[in-house]
Order: structure tokens, then sequence, then C-alpha cells
């Protein structure tokens, strides 16, 4: 009987000590289960971080980054964003969503409320005026532009020279008035009347057969020989290629100041820090490579 009751003790005590095991082992358990107090979809939508040898790069999450600018700059702003994005790795996710159009035309649609996080102008008075309608933040100039004419490939219209833009019958195109390509076309024309004849300016006018809401309009219709010559900026030009043909305006006709380009974050801007990243980086070096590249003028 005593050695059945000592064999019955040494059992219950066995149970006991292995109850005793699975409590630590379960309370150690509950303690590896134990978060930070972020949840994972936010960890998630705010940054995802890669180490590889040794360096850690954050990477913001996808962000849409909304560009409201003047329709000269069609051609150069995605490359200047592939290359911003290419440079930071922190914004590789980053969309962009350009709206190219006459600078008047994103102007009222800003006044409208569209969702726009950066604003470029081709002209400082409407930087100037959204600036102090506290709508956009203060503007810097990053570039600048001249004007010139061109013809179709093949000048089926027989303008050699500016002198003869003047000859009755042709067709000419320019940016309409409320456009900064337009004010800036009927400022050189005044300016040529002093070294093409006074009434230089009134004869090209009568031939103007097109006056169009953006510059890449006016491309658009000599490219396709609607027109016989049209004044636009260099760089439309410069990214026709060889579809038009070119006639230099010299520099005693230009505008003073040069068609020069204002850029601010707009103050409804919802894309955080990629608009002033962006920002900065075209007026890097880098960024203002680029811009040269397509024949626009550094600010200084």
């Amino acid at each position: 009987m005593k050695g059945r009751a000592v064999d019955g003790l040494q059992t219950w005590g066995l149970v006991v000590v292995l109850l005793l095991a699975f409590v630590v082992l379960a309370g150690c358990g509950s303690a590896t289960t134990t978060t930070s107090s972020e949840s994972p979809s936010t960890t998630a939508s705010s940054a995802a971080t890669t180490s590889s040898s040794g360096a850690t790069t954050t990477t913001i999450a996808t962000t849409k980054c909304n560009v409201f600018a003047a329709a000269s700059l069609t051609q150069v702003f995605p490359e200047a964003q592939a290359a911003f994005k290419q440079a930071y790795p922190e914004f590789a996710g980053v969309e962009f969503v350009n709206n190219f159009q006459g600078t008047d035309t994103l102007v009222a649609q800003i006044k409208e409320g569209a969702p726009a996080d950066v604003f470029v102008s081709a002209s400082l008075k409407y930087g100037k005026q959204l600036f102090e309608e506290e709508l956009i933040e203060e503007p810097i100039n990053f570039c600048r532009n001249k004007l010139i004419v061109v013809v179709p490939a093949g000048n089926p219209g027989g303008i050699a020279s500016l002198d003869d833009l003047a000859t009755p019958g042709k067709k000419i195109a320019i940016g309409a008035e409320s456009v900064p390509v337009g004010t800036y076309t009927r400022t050189v024309l005044e300016k040529m009347n002093g070294g093409l004849g006074s009434d230089f300016s009134s004869k090209v006018m009568n031939n103007v057969v097109t006056e169009a809401n953006k510059v890449t309009a006016i491309i658009s219709s000599v490219s396709l020989g609607e027109v016989d010559a049209g004044f636009v900026y260099v760089t439309d030009a410069t990214s026709a290629g060889d579809k038009v043909e070119r006639i230099d305006i010299p520099n005693e006709y230009q505008s003073d100041p040069l068609p020069t380009y204002p850029i601010a974050i707009v103050k409804t801007n919802k894309s955080g820090e990629v608009a002033q990243g962006f920002i900065d980086f075209l007026l890097s070096t880098e960024g203002q490579k680029i811009l040269q590249k397509y024949d626009f003028l550094p600010v200084s």
C-alpha cells in the first residue's frame, strides 16, 4: 500500500510539473506575437524599405502628382519626370499626370478647383496673378524661351524671310491674344515695325487665319501644311524636328524680358513632398541639362 501511495504522489507531481511548464511556454509564446501599434495596412501605405549591401532605401508608396503646365512643355516634362524618378528612388512609384494647355486655360481650371498639385506657366503674369489670389505658393522662375517663325517642310508657301510674312494672301497662324505665345507674338510684331516698316505688323495680322489657344496647335497647323507659317517658341520648333523649317527672329525683335516660365506648388497640393521634389530637380544641374536639350534657356 505504501508503495502504491508513493507511486501516486510521484505521478501527481509529474502532472503538476508538466502543467507549470505548459503555462510558462504559453506565456513566452504570447510575448513573441506582440506587434507595433501601426497596422500592416498603415505601414504598407506609408513606405516600403529595402536593404541591399548595407544600404537602406525608403520608397514612398505610389502617389499621383497632377502637373498643370504650359503646352510648350509637352515634350520635355515627361523626360524630366522620368529622370527625376530615376535619380530619386524614393519617388520611383510616383505617377505624374500632366495637363498641358494654354496658360489661360490652366488658370481658369485652377480657379474652378481642379485638382492641381504643380502649376507651370509660360508667362510671369499668370504666376503673379495666382500667387496674389493665394491659390499657389510663391512661384520661382526656372527657364526661358524665344520666338521663331516656322514653315512646313519644303516651304510650299514660299516664305524665305520675315518680310514675306507681310505679302498679301499668305496664311499665318499665331496664338490667341489671351495665351502667352499670342501676347509675345504681338509684342515681337510691334518691334518689327521699327526695322521692317511701320505698317509691317498690320500687314502680317491681315494674313492671320488661325489664332490658336495653345502653341502645340500652331505647330500642328504648320506641320500639316494648313498654313504657310506660324509664330511659335524655339523649343516647339525643336520638338517638331524635320516636319518644319525655321526662320529665326533676331534678338532685337524679341520681347524683353524673354518668355519666362514660373513654377509653383498649388495650395491644394495632395502629392506631399513630390511637388517640391520635382521643382527642386528642375532647378538642379541635371534638370537644367534636360531643359537645354530641348533649347530652353536658363533664367540667367
